[in-house]
């Protein structure tokens, strides 16, 4: 299996508090919905834009801002190949999907990620899917030294008055500041928020211009990773992010990988002028038809049993499709409450991002944490695994019946050792973690407990459900 070492070259209540404290953040209770959930605020992205040119952008634009020099990113074995998953044209044709090639401002051809395509495409049993979130990939090693390696060479081969330079430097800048905090237990993870804290933690919130080396605010080194959604779910969602802390305009809010390397607000509203055409590709974005054979009577049944037990927070499918936008609070589903515990309690990004350019500045966007979790709409579901927000889950059918969900499982990283059946990654038990390979759910945020309503079904409710699930 080739490395995927250069994907690094860029890239309510608590549980603890008293049973009568409401938490605001989550809202008063609702007669009319599910107890211990709160109606997202409604949040309807109005701008109009060209799907076929969001579809260019996110495969060949320039948003990254700056990049490594081609010549010298193609001089690295392995990081070009053939298979050409994006199907673009030129130089971009022998890129991984992580990665854009454009040219600069100064004339400088360049490679850049990792790019929106780096976490949010991927394979199933080998079919390559844009749009899902990719689970194979490794943040488990600190690549300071190749980064390093890299900055030596292109200043001496280049020059630092080269135009060369000048396209790589800011890349550089903002890579390194992110190193030492988007490194995972395991692999798997991803470290998105991580990356984003630590790069707008050097950047003043007024004009995004970099600050100098010094940060805004102290980053805290215990950031916590999780698993990346896939992009067709968020044309149904009033805000973005597993605690549903994105508010307001999402163009804002998926173009913050920027945050690298991005110049200042002039270089942002031109890179958010094009986000507005990313979002018009995102809602004509379609979840993948499962490949597999459904038997349609046992599904007709899990249908019955979905409407009963799963459609009042993961809404309805079919002729008359309805989504429910509900945040879920943490005492309620269960699940690890350190992901959404950890922005509640560490407000330096969310405040920074609400203050900043994104927040002040229409369209705006902002960044509002809660105690709580967004139950999220289950089209493509079976191609999605692992499953809760940070993982932790292999298959569905574990999901479904959490007796069996293992403490520590180890899968290949290999595409086609997916499970069509059981919906979710083929693994094997472990002891204990004994590589980067294996999923430690002994560890804090990484934890595979909550969201157990399927264990109040019996053996044939839940196949007769997870049959259904095929469908979506």
């Amino acid at each position: 299996m080739r490395t995927k070492r250069h994907f690094f070259l860029f890239s309510l209540f608590g549980l603890l508090v008293l049973s009568y404290c409401k938490d605001e953040s989550i809202g008063p209770a609702d007669p009319e919905i599910p107890p211990g959930t709160a109606v997202l605020p409604t949040n309807i992205q109005a701008r109009n834009g060209d799907a076929q040119r969001g579809w260019d952008y996110l495969r060949t634009g320039d948003f990254i801002g700056g990049g490594i020099p081609l010549a010298v990113y193609n001089s690295f074995p392995g990081n070009t190949n053939d298979e050409n998953l994006l199907q673009r044209e030129g130089a971009n044709a022998k890129l991984p999907p992580g990665f854009n090639a454009f040219t600069t401002p100064s004339g400088v051809q360049v490679a850049s990620g990792l790019t929106c395509f780096g976490c949010h495409s991927g394979k199933v049993n080998g079919q390559f899917i844009p749009g899902l979130g990719n689970s194979l990939l490794d943040f488990t090693q600190n690549n300071a030294a190749l980064f390093n390696i890299l900055e030596f060479g292109i200043r001496n081969r280049y020059g630092e008055q080269s135009p060369e330079w000048q396209a790589f430097e800011p890349f550089v800048r903002g890579s390194k500041v992110t190193l030492p905090y988007i490194i995972m237990p395991f692999k798997g993870i991803n470290p998105a928020f991580a990356l984003e804290q630590a790069s707008v933690a050097h950047r003043r919130p007024a004009d995004l211009s970099w600050n100098g080396g010094q940060t805004i605010f102290p980053v805290p080194q215990a950031s916590i990773g999780s698993d990346v959604p896939p992009l067709w779910l968020a044309k149904k969602k009033y805000a973005l992010y597993y605690n549903g802390m994105g508010r307001g305009d999402f163009s804002k809010l998926l173009m913050q990988v920027a945050v690298v390397a991005v110049e200042d607000t002039v270089n942002a509203r031109r890179i958010n002028n094009n986000f507005k055409d990313v979002m018009a590709w995102l809602q004509q974005l379609q979840a993948p038809k499962y490949p597999g054979t459904i038997d349609q009577a046992l599904a007709a049944k899990g249908r019955t049993i979905y409407n009963k037990n799963c459609q009042a927070c993961h809404g309805t499918y079919g002729a008359e499709e309805s989504y429910p936008n509900l945040l879920v609070r943490l005492d309620k589903v269960g699940t690890d409450s350190a992901y959404a515990n950890y922005f509640m309690e560490n407000i330096q990004f969310s405040n920074w991002y609400t203050q900043s350019w994104y927040g002040q500045s229409a369209p705006r966007s902002e960044a509002k944490p809660s105690r709580g979790y967004v139950a999220p709409p289950l089209d493509g579901v079976w191609a999605t695994a692992p499953y809760l927000h940070n993982g932790s889950v292999p298959t569905l059918e574990d999901l479904l019946d959490s007796t069996q969900r293992p403490k520590f499982w180890r899968r290949s990283f290999e595409d086609r050792d997916y499970d069509l059946q059981k919906m979710g990654w083929k693994y094997s038990v472990e002891a204990n973690a004994t590589d980067k390979q294996t999923y430690d759910t002994t560890l804090k945020g990484y934890g595979n407990a909550g969201h157990t309503y399927g264990d109040q079904l019996s053996v044939e409710e839940r196949k007769a459900l997870l049959e259904y699930l095929k469908q979506l």
